[in-house]
């Protein structure tokens, strides 16, 4: 999305000093309480003891609310990074919001910064150019604003999907009564005009062209593919940042001290090496249910206290699935070659409308709605490998209803969830009863 103080580097390279003090003698004003001036090039200029905006475009009541959410975004970074409390004395940043591109090249203040296309972080300055939506504008400016936040916090920010990721994920929010509100996933396209993270995301995961997990912790940089590579490590984030079994984890990756080498990242992915596979499957489930107004909780697949095993000769496994829950794990291992048989049954409520009807599904699922070419409510089964790492794509389901049998190409634990899109969750109600066996003369 934007550029930092640190977006190019190699492996193991200082991130970029700039040097702006030609820029800030001409423009940055004294910090003192709220004042509206003008600066010596007849830039509109506000002034808080906090933060400082310096630009060509006219101070509406939108920009004089800045200050007061830049207050608010600091409360929930603090929440966030948990600085200890001397990091939190002394901050104060000047943001250069920039109208006319080329009047601001014609006066030379951009000459020090590199290719600035839509935002930079350097130092205490922070740069955001102007966009179609004031929505997106403000997404630049808190995403900016988190890499500041982050420098003078941690030291830094980390590798390139940490630093971006965070920026976009903490960047992205609701605006609701006057208030800002980080970290928000949005139900609707509509509340975050010009953002299109989950459109792009979509188009290269139909295209094939997604990145792994591992490639995606793995960026060198954020040149190549640029937008691609900056909503990838946004979902990144967002994923490791949600997930109930692995945001503590991930709390001792971006709480740590930084700076911008992949050293930081390097260490946590160690950690995670033996769980890799088992992370990776909690990836594309998260992949799977990517979009708008996904419920990050009810769609988090977790292991628990589970312990996989595999099926013996006549064991039969029983197996309580939930309708409030997305993909859920069974337990159940299935060798290359070997074929399960999975039957269940049960009522469950799929759907609960403001007039108090109520729309129940049994397992084949009802027809007056489908979801990606099935019944809503159906049982789905896929089996994951858990061999090699997942591709990052949606799953390639089963309509197992009241009985299917499946056969593993490769070693394989088999998940369950009933057809539904995340977002609508939240007012199911019941259980299915789920049995899983050894199907009889079919292995091969």
């Amino acid at each position: 999305m934007t550029h930092s103080a640190s977006t190019s580097f190699a492996l193991g390279s200082r991130p970029i000093c700039l040097c702006l003090i030609c820029v800030a003698s001409i423009l940055v004003a004294p910090a003192f309480s709220q004042n509206i001036t003008k600066t010596e090039l007849g830039f509109n200029k506000l002034t808080t003891s906090r933060i400082s905006i310096i630009t060509d475009l006219e101070l509406d009541d939108e920009l004089e609310r800045w200050p007061v959410y830049l207050d608010q975004a600091i409360e929930q970074w603090k929440t966030v990074f948990a600085p200890v409390p001397i990091k939190l004395e002394g901050l104060q940043t000047t943001v250069f919001l920039i109208g006319d591109k080329a009047k601001w090249q014609r006066l030379g203040l951009l000459d020090q910064l590199p290719n600035l296309i839509d935002g930079y972080q350097a130092g205490d300055q922070l740069y955001v150019v102007d966009q179609p939506s004031t929505y997106y504008r403000r997404v630049l400016f808190l995403h900016e604003a988190t890499h500041w936040i982050m420098y003078r916090w941690q030291g830094g920010a980390g590798s390139p999907w940490l630093m971006e990721g965070m920026a976009d994920y903490l960047g992205t929010h609701e605006l609701r009564e006057g208030s800002v509100r980080l970290g928000f996933f949005p139900s609707r396209a509509d509340q975050v005009p010009y953002w299109g993270r989950l459109r792009l995301i979509s188009d290269t995961m139909n295209k094939s062209s997604a990145p792994k997990l591992s490639e995606i912790v793995a960026f060198p940089d954020m040149q190549e593919r640029r937008m691609e590579r900056y909503s990838w490590s946004w979902a990144a984030c967002t994923f490791f940042a949600t997930h109930p079994e692995l945001r503590q984890d991930f709390q001792l990756l971006y709480r740590g001290q930084l700076d911008y080498s992949f050293e930081s990242s390097a260490r946590w992915l160690r950690a995670l090496e033996n769980d890799w596979q088992k992370l990776s499957i909690q990836w594309r489930c998260f992949v799977d249910d990517l979009d708008y107004g996904m419920d990050m909780k009810r769609s988090a697949l977790e292991w628990g206290s589970l312990e996989n095993r595999v099926l013996k000769e006549d064991n039969v496994a029983d197996f309580t699935l939930r309708a409030d829950r997305g993909w859920q794990s069974s337990g159940i291992l299935v060798e290359p070659g070997e074929s399960i048989e999975v039957s269940a049954e049960g009522r469950v409520v799929v759907r609960e409308f403001a007039d108090g009807k109520k729309w129940s599904s049994e397992t084949q699922g009802i027809t007056a709605e489908y979801h990606r070419g099935k019944p809503l409510g159906c049982l789905l089964g896929v089996l994951a490998s858990v061999e090699e790492e997942q591709r990052t794509a949606r799953w390639e389901t089963l309509r197992i209803g009241k009985r299917a049998v499946l056969t593993a190409s490769q070693k394989s634990i088999l998940l369950l969830k009933i057809n539904e899109p995340s977002r609508d969750l939240a007012d199911n109600q019941g259980t299915l009863s789920v049995s899983i066996r050894q199907a009889q003369g079919l292995k091969e």
